[in-house]
């Protein structure tokens, strides 16, 4: 998964510290020393443009690293959305992708990003001005990531990309409850009109026929409805997958989807679920108590085995230490203390122990 700057933090390749981006450079912080740098190593350096070896681009939207080179999601010239392939040893940048507005009063993005097997998928998003107000279109994109060869997978619906495995890529689609006219009969019938505003007006007319998980093939040529129904993944998507597993819901009930081999086992738990992600090789969710409401969070192994709640310093509305990131050996995100919340670094024995004072504040 592609960071995501100011919320997620990605651990370095060797896995002892972090790689932190931000505006156009690429940072290191060690934990060890808790110093953030420049990943630049020229003398004098004063690390403003793109002769610094921290250069990423020219506005950082997401950062992941894939098979020894850097990849990073850049919008440029205010409008343009952009992938960009760099070489850590020699820091070459190569211009995989760049989706480039046709109008003055339109501007493309990228709101996040996977890499798996060898291509980057990419939600793109699509902001235009239409009867004098602002319309954001989305769509999934994929991008080779050895020549750069792109194409467009879903566009106008809402789909969430789940994962992608040697043989299969998972998806998440809504569907409509009235099945809505084609693009070339809704041209037909309206060519002046916008064809995603309609969908969407569907959508909110008529309601949701359900979300399908399909299973596609790995050419997207074709697909098998795995479930239908009220399948929902976590708002914190970035910390959904791990590896080769990744998670997803269907009503109040979980799941860990081995993307290898295409198969689905549920996670047994109790209560209400309300939100759920994975960090240090466990299953993490959060659930609700019927009636009462109380928090309860707990983990569990990915492989199963038994189940542990935290105390969580007995706070029954959010976590005490919501996490976004991981290295080796530390857990990084916004801890809730005393003197109100802030950014941190917990050791993993720490964090599934609670040791709470020996939280590493960062600045």
């Amino acid at each position: 998964m592609f960071s995501v700057p100011s919320v997620s933090w990605y651990s370095s390749q060797d896995g002892t510290g972090f790689y932190v981006p931000e505006h156009s450079l690429l940072y290191y912080y060690d934990p060890d020393s808790r110093t953030k740098i420049p990943l630049c190593s020229q003398s004098g350096c004063a690390h403003s443009n793109q002769s610094c070896q921290a250069y990423l681009a020219e506005n950082v939207q997401g950062f992941v690293t894939y098979q020894g080179a850097w990849y990073v999601l850049a919008l440029e010239e205010g409008s343009q959305a952009v992938l960009w392939k760099i070489d850590p040893q020699n820091h070459q940048r190569t211009k995989l992708c760049s989706i480039v507005p046709e109008h003055d009063q339109e501007a493309y993005y990228f709101s996040s990003g996977f890499v798996s097997h060898g291509y980057a998928y990419l939600n793109l998003q699509h902001q235009l001005v239409w009867n004098d107000e602002v319309v954001e279109e989305s769509s999934l994109i994929r991008v080779h990531l050895t020549d750069g060869t792109t194409e467009t997978l879903v566009e106008d619906v809402p789909v969430t990309f789940l994962g992608a495995g040697e043989d299969r890529v998972l998806l998440a689609v809504e569907t409509f409850a009235v099945p809505p006219l084609s693009e070339e009969e809704y041209r037909k019938q309206h060519p002046n009109g916008n064809y995603y505003t309609y969908l969407q007006l569907q959508l909110s007319e008529y309601g949701s026929g359900g979300v399908e998980l399909r299973e596609y093939t790995p050419d997207m040529t074709s697909y098998q409805v795995l479930t239908k129904g009220n399948v929902w993944v976590s708002p914190t998507l970035f910390l959904t997958r791990y590896g080769d597993y990744t998670l997803y819901a269907v009503d109040h009930t979980l799941y860990l989807f081995d993307l290898s081999t295409g198969e689905s086992r549920p996670v047994v738990h109790e209560g209400i679920l309300r939100n759920f992600m994975m960090i240090a090789g466990q299953i993490v969710y959060l659930t609700r108590t019927p009636g009462s409401g109380t928090l309860a969070i707990c983990h569990t192994a990915m492989e199963g085995g038994p189940v542990h709640q935290l105390e969580n310093k007995g706070a029954e509305d959010s976590a005490v230490f919501s996490f976004s990131g991981e290295c080796k050996d530390y857990i990084y995100g916004i801890y809730s203390g005393e003197d109100g919340d802030h950014k941190a670094l917990l050791t993993k024995e720490d964090y599934f122990a609670e040791r709470y004072e020996n939280i590493i504040p960062v600045s």
